[in-house]
This record gives C-alpha cells, sequence and structure tokens, in this order.
C-alpha cells in the first residue's frame, strides 16, 4: 500500500486540490446524512450518496485541472523552443550546446541575456554559476569583437571542469574564464549584516568594473536568501550603468531580494520577465 502511495504522481502544487477534495467529500457526506436522517432513511445510506456525488464532482474538477495543466505546460514548453530556436539563429554555434534543462539556464534566460548585450554592448560580465548560458555569453562576446571578456564562478568544482571543457570545445577560450569557489559561511554579507553562505572570492582576481552580473547561483537549497550576497559584495564594482540579471524569480526569496537590492542601488530600475522560472533585471542606465 505504502509503496503503491509513493508511486503517485503528486506534487506540492497538488496539495490544494487534495484539500479541496476533502472538504467537498466531507460536506457531501453530512448533507447526505442530513438529508436522510430528514426523510427517515439510514443515515450511512445517505453519506453513501453524497460520497459518491462527491466523487463525481472531484473527477471532472481533476480532470479540469490536468486539462489546464497540460495547456499551460504546452504553452511554455512553445516558449521554449521558440527562444531555443532564436539562440541557435542568433549565435550559430560551433558544437552542440549542452542541455537546458533541469538547474541549467532555460532558453528564456539565455535569450534575455543575449538580448541585454546587444542592447548594452558589456564588456565586462560576471556570471555566477556557470554553463551553457556561459557559452552563449561567449559567443555574443566575440561576435561584438570588443575584447569583452566573462567570468564564470561556480561553486560546484567538478561542474566548473566541465564548462572549461565546452568553452574549449566551442573554441571560447578568449572570452571566457571558468573559475570555482567554494561556498563558505561569511560574517556580515547576508540580509540585515547577518553571516550567510556564498562564493571565497579572496583568491579570486576578478575585473575592477562589472557591466553586466548575471546571477543565477549558488542554488536555493543551501541556505535561504543564498543569492542576496551577489550585490552587496559586488557593488563596488558594479560600473554606473551596470544591468543585473537575477534568475528563478518565481520563487519567493528571488523576489524579495531584488526588492533589497533595489535599496541598495536606488539609481537602477527594474523589470520582471515573466517566464516559468521567472527572471528580473535591474538597470542602471536611466540613471545617468
Amino acid at each position: 500500500m505504502l509503496h503503491a502511495l509513493k508511486q503517485l504522481q503528486i506534487k506540492h502544487d497538488d496539495h490544494p486540490l487534495l484539500w479541496w477534495a476533502l472538504i467537498i467529500v466531507s460536506l457531501f457526506a453530512a448533507a447526505g446524512a442530513a438529508i436522510a436522517l430528514w426523510f427517515g432513511y439510514p443515515i450511512w445510506a445517505g453519506a453513501l450518496m453524497g460520497v459518491l456525488e462527491a466523487g463525481i464532482l472531484i473527477i471532472l474538477i481533476t480532470l479540469l485541472h490536468i486539462y489546464r495543466s497540460l495547456e499551460k505546460r504546452q504553452e511554455i514548453q512553445q516558449g521554449k523552443q521558440q527562444a531555443y530556436a532564436q539562440i541557435i539563429h542568433l549565435i550559430a554555434p560551433r558544437a552542440p550546446l549542452p542541455p537546458m534543462t533541469q538547474w541549467a539556464a532555460t532558453p528564456e534566460l539565455a535569450l534575455e541575456l543575449i538580448h541585454q548585450m546587444i542592447s548594452h554592448r558589456p564588456k565586462t560580465i560576471v556570471e555566477l554559476g556557470s554553463g551553457c548560458s556561459s557559452l552563449i555569453m561567449g559567443y555574443m562576446l566575440e561576435q561584438q569583437a570588443e575584447q569583452g571578456h566573462l567570468i564564470s564562478i561556480d561553486h560546484d568544482r567538478e561542474y566548473a571542469q566541465k564548462t572549461r571543457r565546452n568553452v574549449s570545445l566551442h573554441g571560447l577560450d578568449v572570452h571566457i574564464t571558468v573559475l570555482d569557489a567554494a561556498l563558505e559561511l561569511q560574517p556580515s554579507i547576508g540580509p540585515n549584516g547577518r553571516q550567510s553562505t556564498w562564493y571565497q572570492l579572496r583568491d579570486l582576481t576578478l575585473p575592477e568594473s562589472i557591466d553586466l552580473l548575471v546571477v543565477d547561483g549558488p542554488p536555493e537549497k543551501v541556505t535561504p536568501w543564498v543569492r542576496y550576497p551577489a550585490v552587496p559584495v559586488l557593488a563596488e564594482k558594479l560600473s554606473d550603468q551596470a544591468v543585473i540579471v537575477l534568475h528563478d524569480t518565481h520563487r519567493k526569496d528571488e523576489t524579495a531580494i531584488i526588492h533589497a537590492w533595489m535599496d541598495i542601488l536606488p539609481d537602477a530600475t527594474v523589470e520582471w520577465r515573466s517566464t516559468d522560472k521567472g527572471i528580473a533585471i535591474l538597470d542602471r542606465h536611466h540613471a545617468s
């Protein structure tokens, strides 16, 4: 029985539907029992009838829920396919790109980064969390031919090495440097000056000025507000017209982080991109 329950494809998002189903069954059962009692029938018969009616209603609700979910998923997938097709057209990669699935950058994020690079032509880019997005920005730097450079930082040494191999495979070594930096508990870098876990940068050489900061790491599971330190730690290096791109703003922490960053950079404006994972762009260009 327990094994069968574990096989059910029930996710956290389904919990509200399950609660409503339980409430509906309870209400129908109680109503059926009350009606049966009123007309002199056995209470159990009325309750059973109520449960059966509730079951039919729940099946209809569930089918509607499944239909809406599939419809939304198809729409999201179409958006990803369109974004990926545009990416391939714009960068013309010399080798296959790594999969843009699971925790990797989404096609929507990668296309947004291309848009920012076309609009603002950044010369110095720092990326937190390496991968396919590193290659895509490397190709854009190559196209723009302005001696720009990308520093991509990853906490996972093996994943960073994998990104380095991909950088070499695509012939982008001159434009991209991939660094690995362990995550360590550090004082005074979290919200309200609290300690937080973040990249240990003391042994890394970073550019004096950052035109584009891409924040797609560390992973959420490390600690609450794990991506917050990016701006407090790097604020002095952000250029007067810097752009900051934060991924995964569908999560409450990331949304709150953007508002906290606005307090640190009051001259910046914020734009939100409605994708399945969410993207926010802080832009200082409007201040100049």
